[in-house]
């Protein structure tokens, strides 16, 4: 493999992992990324001027030896490394691990996770495939791993998820993979059904938000027709004008902005009718989407079950409320790609 040191100096051109987004992590520093061509996440020969960079054409994967390792199994493009942490494959390898893989990944500066090597397996992999497949639960299996029986959860909450249309992610899983490993199935459906009662739960509550907006669309509709005295005074009683906060006029680098400085890494952001964005976003390797306003980015719908509480948030603090919902086991998303 390419070791990207090799391009370093005076042709300033290195190889680089790209995963998406605006901006692209070499060794030492971050940069962004120029052009309008829309590229997909892979390797690339790229070209860095200053604190900007051109991703010229596909390049080969660097030599990862001396980037810190993360040992674990590999279930559905996660990389297990015990019951608690779990890290997604950023560029996953075109030859798929089995499930249950013992693998190797490695952390980019980026902090996103390179797959590295595949590792030697013992019985205990084998024999906890062997059960993903027949429908088993692993409660009594000898030599497992917390990583394994982390893997193997996820592994078997996901197929069942599948089977009933329901997406799942690890995250919405959080400290009961170990669980549904001892169990198996019936832990796992139960997990599912609770998950979509809260689903259905959200999609009630955005639709009656839904039919509060288009009522209070009406409202302004009919406002306009009113003397302007007149409207000037009930718009102040109402506070229906939205506080306008100093950000960039662009409202896909507002966006972008304000998710790199919470830590998330912006991925797509459309336009919608009545001022409103719909955005994309990735934070520790999930995939979210949400509904914000182009002017004050305050949020019309997070993704994600809030009961409610999404238009006391703006983007800027939407990461860390999912963090929170993750560490306190209440993340269920309710927007996917």
């Amino acid at each position: 493999m390419t070791d990207f040191r090799a391009f370093l100096g005076s042709t300033k051109e290195v190889v680089l992992p790209y995963f998406g987004g605006t901006r692209i992590d070499a060794p030492d520093r971050r940069l962004r990324v120029t052009g309008e061509a829309d590229h997909d996440p892979g390797w690339y020969k790229t070209k860095i001027d200053g604190r900007r960079a051109t991703l010229v054409e596909r390049g080969q994967p660097a030599d990862l030896s001396d980037r810190p390792a993360i040992h674990g199994h590999w279930a559905e493009g996660w990389l297990f490394a015990n019951g608690r942490e779990w890290y997604r494959i950023a560029l996953p390898p075109d030859d798929e691990p089995a499930a249950l893989s013992r693998c190797t990944g490695r952390r980019w500066h980026s902090g996103d996770v390179l797959f590295d090597t595949l590792d030697f397996e013992d019985d205990a992999e084998v024999t906890a495939r062997d059960a993903l497949e027949r429908g088993l639960a692993i409660a009594d299996l000898k030599g497992a791993a917390p990583s394994l029986r982390a893997a193997f959860g996820f592994a078997v909450v996901s197929a069942l998820g599948r089977e009933l249309d329901i997406p799942i992610s690890p995250f919405e899983i959080a400290g009961l993979a170990l669980e549904i490993a001892a169990r198996g199935r019936p832990a796992a459906q139960a997990l599912l059904d609770l998950t979509i009662q809260e689903r259905a739960r959200a999609a009630a509550e955005l639709e009656r938000r839904e039919r509060e907006r288009l009522e209070r669309l009406a409202e302004e509709a009919r406002l306009r027709e009113m003397a302007e005295e007149d409207r000037r005074a009930y718009e102040r009683i109402r506070n229906l004008r939205p506080r306008h906060q100093p950000r960039s006029s662009n409202p896909t680098e507002r966006v972008d902005e304000a998710l790199d400085a919470a830590g998330a890494r912006m991925l797509r952001c459309r336009r919608m009718s009545d001022g409103m964005l719909e955005v994309r976003f990735e934070l520790d390797g999930q995939p979210y989407i949400c509904v914000v306003h182009q002017d004050t980015l305050q949020v019309f719908d997070a993704g994600i079950c809030l009961s409610g509480a999404d238009r006391v948030l703006t983007l800027d603090s939407l990461p860390s409320v999912i963090r929170e919902a993750i560490a306190n086991h209440v993340l269920h998303i309710t927007r996917r790609a």
